[in-house]
């Protein structure tokens, strides 16, 4: 706004002192502004010879550019717009790929463990959810059941006692792993066809192949070894079987019980309960998210944590994008009607605009170059540029045409395009970042200012030209002293 201020204050007034020769122009001079009108625009005249045929050019990228516009698609993957070789990204990917969720979960909370529990089933139920986690990790559910189950074989295995093992003899051992593998090949012809018979039968063969070991090993050398690890193993089952039978008489697992940094985490001071909810789903994908949010406002609609806020957001900035360029195209139109105030002109002028657009998510598909959460915020920038360049394009053309000058002046095609070009070069430098979504960004308006000038070079002045043809010209004012040097002067610097 301020460039904009000072253009219209600051830049009028330094052009008038700096050229104030002009208004000593001799008597008798032709004005500059209608000098001008034996200039022309070379290419322009070229192209005007061949309006059929350039009509023919721009129909048939239009139509191309509609074909790819129905294959342009939204990226709403915020990962895609992370810079390649990102190790978050990486990871997470990795994740998806390997534990099928994502690192990401969503965060429910409950007042007391009855709702915690109702709450983590319910979780649990849905398909969208892989797991759910909170304190009742730590508290086992079912806790009468199972303490009724350890009361009712406490007796048998408090009495029991270990006796001590004795050297391994291999003969022995080679007689007692032949019993076994015979019992699990029997095993494996009386199980059905399935997953269990294929097992039982991989460890009969197993156990063949360790048979076959031993007998080819020399019992001087392996007898010694086999008794150290049947120590080792004897050691760790006794650890174990003594500490089964030093809890054969437990108590219900309450709150308190759970370690303080885990309850930490799990429980607020103020005593609500915490659920980290894992997706089962693509929550980087439209369909998993939508689908994952809804299941699970289903149970709880106060549902929040990194997956609903990134969706609500993108909801909601996609809407505000949306809203955006609707505004703009109908402010740009609003804007251009009321500066040329003819309805012709004002369409010929927001042809630029409307031309380079579709040319420009057309051509987005062979950039393989898709919407995204990046990018799409770039499309107000786009009107904005495509809109000035036909503007200024079609008041000259009226002001030639209504007050005598060039159709189409040299200095405007020039104005136009040295502004695209800087425009272009502003926008294309953002393509050097490493970051796609930023990269994705350089290209969109690259490419839509790019497409937009040369609908305002080319195809634009052609028209008008074309129009100009047609219409009869209008009487030109005789030469003679110019009473007003100075208003000359600036009609001849705004050529």
């Amino acid at each position: 706004m301020f460039a904009w201020f000072a253009m219209m204050t600051v830049f009028p007034a330094m052009l008038v002192m700096v050229d104030r020769r002009h208004a000593t122009r001799p008597a008798g001079a032709i004005p500059r502004a209608l000098a001008l009108e034996r200039i022309h625009v070379p290419f322009v005249s070229q192209l005007v010879a061949y309006p059929k045929t350039l009509a023919l050019l721009a129909v048939a990228l239009t139509v191309v550019s509609a074909w790819g516009l129905r294959y342009v698609q939204f990226d709403y993957n915020l990962l895609n717009l992370q810079g390649v070789g990102t190790e978050s990204v990486i990871w997470e990917k990795r994740i998806l790929a390997t534990a099928g969720r994502s690192g990401f979960t969503a965060l429910a909370s409950a007042e007391s463990l009855d709702e915690l529990q109702r709450k983590q089933a319910a979780f649990r139920a849905l398909g969208s959810v892989s797991e759910v986690d909170s304190v009742l990790l730590l508290i086992p559910d079912e806790q009468l059941e199972k303490l009724k189950i350890i009361e009712d074989f406490a007796p048998l295995v408090t009495s029991v006692r270990i006796g001590r093992p004795t050297s391994v003899n291999l003969p022995r051992l080679i007689a007692a792993l032949e019993v076994l593998k015979r019992r699990f090949t029997i095993a494996a012809n009386e199980a059905p066809a399935g997953d269990t018979q294929a097992t039982l039968r991989l460890v009969a063969e197993d156990i063949s192949r360790l048979i076959i070991k031993l007998r080819q090993a020399d019992p001087q050398v392996s007898e010694p070894i086999l008794t150290l690890l049947q120590n080792q193993v004897y050691r760790d089952f006794v650890r174990s079987f003594q500490r089964l039978q030093s809890n054969l008489a437990p108590r219900p697992i309450v709150l308190d019980d759970v370690p303080k940094e885990f309850r930490t985490k799990f429980v607020s001071e103020g005593g609500r309960f915490l659920l980290q909810i894992h997706p089962a789903v693509d929550i980087w994908d439209r369909a998993g998210a939508e689908r994952f949010i809804s299941e699970l406002r289903s149970v709880d609609p106060e549902v929040t944590g990194t997956p609903v806020i990134t969706y609500e957001a993108m909801h909601l900035m996609e809407r505000a994008y949306q809203q955006g360029t609707v505004y703009a195209i109908v402010l740009v139109t609003i804007v251009t009607a009321l500066t040329l105030r003819r309805v012709r002109e004002t369409a010929l002028a927001l042809l630029p605009l409307g031309l380079g657009l579709m040319w420009a998510f057309g051509l987005m598909y062979f950039f393989g170059l898709k919407f995204t959460m990046g990018n799409v915020f770039g499309l107000p920038l786009i009107l904005g540029a495509a809109a000035e360049y036909g503007l200024n394009i079609v008041m000259r053309f009226m002001e030639g045409r209504d007050h005598g000058g060039p159709l189409i002046a040299r200095s405007t095609m020039t104005a136009v395009l040295v502004n695209g070009l800087t425009t272009i070069s502003g926008f294309g430098s953002l393509m050097v970042a490493d970051h796609r979504g930023i990269f994705g960004l350089g290209l969109l308006l690259t490419l839509g200012t790019a497409t937009s000038l040369v609908a305002s070079l080319i195809v634009l002045p052609v028209l008008l030209q074309t129009m100009a043809r047609r219409a009869p010209a209008p009487p030109v004012p005789p030469f003679g002293p110019d009473p007003h040097p100075l208003e000359s002067a600036a009609r001849g610097l705004d050529c």
